[in-house]
């Protein structure tokens, strides 16, 4: 099946009344004429701005989910979580809402819009409840005085206006998560090689290898909440100056990630066994200044990260803002006090979740299995596949799998995190 290509979406909107756009909608889905091209980003900053968009705090709850599923079972799925994203992220084109609003009205773009608002939101949420709680382990000052410090520069660093300038904050991130990581890795194989030494009852010798189906659910909701960066997908192909290479910029972008997951996933479970914690620093409690360095490295990656987890909610909702307030006078007074409000609005929501990796695998198991598995195969399937001679017999199979691999993973999920929830 390989990725849709956009000029198939155009072909296809000639020849379909169904897929007939108002104006408003085709002109938002002109990507060339939105962004002046000074302001488009090339390749290199476009693959920094995406590997941050993925590498976030979920990885540090790879571990736990390994313990939770076994090795080999959770190597299975992480590979089907993320050459399925992958697919099914190859079936967008034009504007995700547009084709929402081609397939099934304005209630499927609204369906759209809905559920990448509260994802992206849920990103934010869950970086600052990580920066919080281990400012508060680490300094014992109160959480809400911590996210009270974060705000002003996290305001700043959400009022730029093009996704080009958040580039260096990418590459900022990019850099202290890397190193957070590395140093978590050489923490990790260090502890692998003394239990290794050990005759008994080593950490690793209580590693489940093949897995339990019971843990299936929660390592979906991990899976899928790491990589679905699906809200950043099109502002970052919108951003480029040569769109034409972000398919191979995205692919490069999934297979690096994945495989630091499964890496940094495994290696921590190796290291810790049964003792293996929600979110990994919780691990590094004893290891003295190495676990300081990790904390301090990852928070302040996820800091500069913010920014980029908010731009697809500037994007589609404050054109709708200025518009509905009216944004002719004072229109920059009126963007800097809506996008103010809004990360005010997603520290209130961190201050009142008390579990991070809880957080997490409920929002990868219901926005963003919603957007990543089940919207992208319904949309085709309403917009292309069904009536169509030319569509593949196994074009359909793998379409109907990658749907019921999307409902199964919002269904258990959402029933297993609301659990813990309660």
């Amino acid at each position: 099946m390989g990725i849709l290509k956009s000029d198939a979406l155009d072909s296809h909107l000639e020849r379909s009344p169904l897929l007939l756009l108002p104006p408003a909608a085709k002109s938002a889905s002109v990507v060339n004429g939105d962004v002046a091209p000074h302001h488009l980003a090339s390749d290199a900053r476009t693959f920094a701005s995406a590997i941050i968009s993925f590498l976030g705090a979920g990885v540090l709850g790879f571990p736990f989910a390994f313990k939770q599923s076994g090795v080999l079972l959770g190597l299975a799925l992480l590979l089907l979580v993320g050459t399925y994203q992958l697919e099914a992220r190859g079936l967008r084109v034009a504007t995700y809402g547009d084709i929402g609003r081609a397939a099934f009205g304005r209630y499927g773009q609204a369906l759209v819009n809905i559920a990448l608002v509260v994802s992206q939101m849920g990103f934010g949420v869950a970086y600052i409840i990580f920066i919080a709680s281990n400012a508060h382990s680490y300094f014992s000052v109160p959480k809400e005085a911590v996210v009270l410090v974060c705000l002003p520069f996290l305001i700043g660093f959400s009022l730029l206006p093009h996704i080009k300038q958040l580039a260096w904050v990418a590459l900022a991130a990019d850099v202290m998560n890397f190193t957070g990581l590395a140093i978590v890795y050489a923490m990790d194989f260090s502890l692998i090689n003394l239990s290794a030494s050990t005759s008994s009852g080593s950490p690793l010798q209580q590693v489940h290898w093949l897995g339990a189906t019971a843990g299936i659910p929660f390592f979906f909701g991990i899976a899928s909440y790491c990589f679905s960066a699906v809200g950043m997908v099109l502002p970052l192909e919108k951003g480029m100056l040569h769109k034409s290479h972000f398919p191979r910029i995205l692919t490069l972008t999934v297979v690096v990630i994945g495989s630091v997951y499964a890496s940094f996933g495994v290696a921590g479970y190796l290291a810790f066994g049964e003792s293996t914690e929600d979110v990994l620093t919780l691990n590094l409690q004893g290891h003295g200044g190495l676990a300081t360095s990790v904390k301090l490295f990852f928070c302040a990656g996820l800091f500069f990260a913010y920014p980029m987890m908010l731009f697809p909610v500037f994007d589609l909702l404050q054109p709708a803002v200025l518009k509905l307030v009216g944004a002719g006078r004072h229109a920059e007074a009126k963007r800097v006090a809506f996008r103010s409000a809004f990360v005010l609005l997603t520290a209130a929501i961190a201050a009142g979740v008390p579990d991070f990796a809880v957080f997490i695998s409920f929002l990868g198991s219901t926005c963003c299995s919603l957007l990543g598995f089940v919207l992208p195969v319904v949309f085709y399937l309403r917009i292309f596949a069904i009536g169509d001679s030319d569509t593949k017999r196994y074009d359909l199979k793998l379409l109907l799998a990658i749907l019921f691999l999307g409902i199964f993973a919002v269904s258990a999920g959402f029933v297993t995190a609301l659990s813990s929830f309660i």
